[in-house]
């Protein structure tokens, strides 16, 4: 894999753009879309089959259909291409631009305070950069790009 198609996975945080429910080209949005196409009209029967299979799951059909309209909409485009559109707060792309560097491991002030993420999700951010750091960013985005964004 090239080094421009990794950065365009991997974000400078880390995190694997390609597997987050925003992101456009993203298997999240993806299977949405599919989804959506393969339920067309379902609205009508949710609401049958709730009284003719006597199953009140179906009556949080709209909801489920919120959701996943949720999902099949979204279209981030990768935080190097754009502010990100989840954590609108996120100080990690201005400080990778300012520094010039491609991941927050190879600052010399790796893990800092400039992330603004809460704690579990900082606490993830340097675990996922120490293990870029000892992996390496070509084996660490070939994992990322295979396994769930939501253990």
């Amino acid at each position: 894999m090239t080094n421009d198609k990794i950065k365009e996975t991997i974000a400078p945080c880390g995190l694997c753009c390609e597997t987050c429910f925003a992101h456009a080209s993203g298997d999240i949005r993806k299977y949405s879309l599919m989804l959506k196409d393969k339920l067309g009209n379902f609205d009508v029967f949710a609401k049958r089959f709730e009284t003719l299979l006597g199953n009140p799951v179906f009556a949080k059909y709209p909801a489920f259909k919120e959701m996943l309209d949720l999902f099949a909409s979204e279209n981030c485009a990768g935080c190097r291409n754009e502010q990100c559109k989840l954590f609108k707060n996120c100080g990690v792309r201005p400080c990778h631009q300012e520094k010039r560097i491609d991941f927050c491991f190879q600052c010399d002030e790796f893990p800092c305070e400039k992330t603004n993420f809460d704690p579990a999700l900082n606490k993830a951010w340097v675990a996922i950069n120490e293990k870029i750091r000892a992996t390496g960013i070509e084996q660490y985005c070939e994992s990322a790009r295979n396994r769930s964004r939501y253990p």
